[in-house]
C-alpha cells in the first residue's frame, strides 16, 4: 500500500506543477510587449494630413526629434509661454520646435517629448500610431492621432 500512496502523491505534485507552468505560460502570452526605442523612430504624421503643411514629428534614433506644424493646443500643454515651445506666447498656428525624447516608463507605453528639458507631451501607443490627449485620458478617442508616414 505504501507504493500506491507514493504514486498518488507524485501524481498530485505532477498535476500541480503542470497547472502552475501552464498558468505562467498563459499569463506571459497575455502581457503585451513594451515598445522598444527603435519602434518610435521615423516620421509620424497627423492622420488625414498630407503635404508640406501636415503636422508631424520626426523622431531620430539619437533621441532627438523635430516637430513641424504642431497645433498650439497640442504643443502648449502648460499655457505658460516661458516653459513652452516657441509659438505658444503669440497663440499662432502652427508651431515648430525640436528637443529630445524618452520612452515612457510604467503602465502607459509611449514616447515623452521634451523641449529645453521641459516636458511637452506624451504620445501613447494606440492602434499602431501615437495618440495624444489634450484634455483627459478618459476620452473615448485621442484628440490627435499620428501615424507613421510612408517613405516614398
Amino acid at each position: 500500500m505504501d507504493g500506491e500512496g507514493e504514486v498518488v502523491t507524485r501524481g498530485r505534485v505532477g498535476v500541480a506543477t503542470l497547472i502552475a507552468l501552464l498558468s505562467v505560460a498563459l499569463t506571459g502570452c497575455v502581457v503585451p510587449a513594451q515598445p522598444e526605442p527603435q519602434d518610435y523612430t521615423g516620421t509620424w504624421r497627423l492622420q488625414g494630413e498630407s503635404g508640406d503643411r501636415a503636422a508631424e514629428f520626426t523622431v531620430s534614433a539619437d533621441r532627438t526629434y523635430t516637430a513641424r506644424n504642431i497645433p498650439i493646443n497640442l504643443a502648449c500643454r502648460t499655457g505658460n509661454a516661458a516653459t513652452s515651445p516657441p509659438g505658444c506666447a503669440d497663440g499662432g498656428y502652427p508651431t515648430n520646435f525640436s528637443g529630445h525624447w524618452k520612452v515612457a516608463e510604467g503602465s502607459s507605453p509611449g514616447i515623452r517629448f521634451y523641449y529645453a528639458d521641459r516636458f511637452v507631451r506624451q504620445g501613447y501607443v494606440d492602434s499602431g500610431g501615437l495618440a495624444f490627449y489634450v484634455g483627459t485620458l478618459d476620452a473615448p478617442r485621442p484628440d490627435y492621432l499620428f501615424v507613421r508616414a510612408s517613405s516614398k
